[in-house]
């Protein structure tokens, strides 16, 4: 399914689904601070999981936010 193209904050993490609430308040966070507004619904891309190792701390997942700047 295409996904239209839009302005986003990202943030690409290691370690498990864990750490992901933390991930989130540093992009809200900066957000916040470079005054923009949220656009749309964030997306949680995998990039290594248990395909690829069974080690979670070797796990990487990206967050994407789709924002507008004002």
């Amino acid at each position: 399914m295409p996904v239209a193209e839009s302005l986003c904050v990202r943030l690409c993490f290691r370690g498990s689904h864990a750490e992901a609430p933390r991930q989130y308040k540093k992009l809200l966070d900066y957000i916040k601070k470079h005054q923009m507004q949220i656009v749309g619904f964030s997306r949680e891309i995998t990039l290594i999981d248990y395909g690829i190792t069974n080690d979670p701390e070797k796990f990487v997942t990206e967050i994407c936010i789709p924002v507008k700047c004002d």
